[in-house]
């Protein structure tokens, strides 16, 4: 077994130095450019509840969820998708994008205090919501008079 690791041990230190030797001949200010920090988070979610099948599904499956948002229009609280969802930290890094969430979106985050905005035709919402780590939060946004 110990001839298979050598083999990669000195491919991997070629290809390090290759990589290295590389970076050093690119002018100061394209190395420069090549440095991005950026936070990036990752995150699962679960985006549906169309149909009573479906609808039943998410509410079945909701408890191992700790982030449960449900999205509404009207007096008869009619259920709406295509919604924009934003989920940031406090810090407004973001955890989670999407163009077209609903009409319930479930998403697994840390414990931590998260700002959700949502926006439907036209109009936004925004919640502060804490998750604890031990459990979830229902959180809805209704829209009364949604524009056309």
């Amino acid at each position: 077994m110990t001839w298979m690791n050598t083999p990669r041990r000195a491919l991997l230190g070629s290809l390090s130095i290759a990589a290295l030797m590389a970076t050093a001949a690119l002018p100061a200010q394209a190395q420069d450019a090549l440095i991005v920090v950026e936070p990036a988070h990752a995150t699962t979610y679960l985006n549906g509840g169309v149909g009573q099948g479906d609808e039943q599904y998410m509410r079945k499956i909701a408890a191992d969820w700790p982030l449960r948002l449900i999205f509404s229009e009207r007096k008869n609280d009619e259920f709406v998708a295509d919604v924009n969802l934003l989920v940031t930290d406090m810090h407004g890094a973001p955890y989670l994008q999407l163009s077209d969430a609903g009409p319930m979106t479930y998403v697994r985050l840390p414990a931590g205090t998260y700002r959700v905005t949502a926006r439907f035709k036209g109009l936004a919402e925004t919640h502060e919501v804490t998750l604890d780590g031990k459990s979830g939060r229902d959180v809805y946004f209704h829209w009364k008079a949604a524009k056309k």
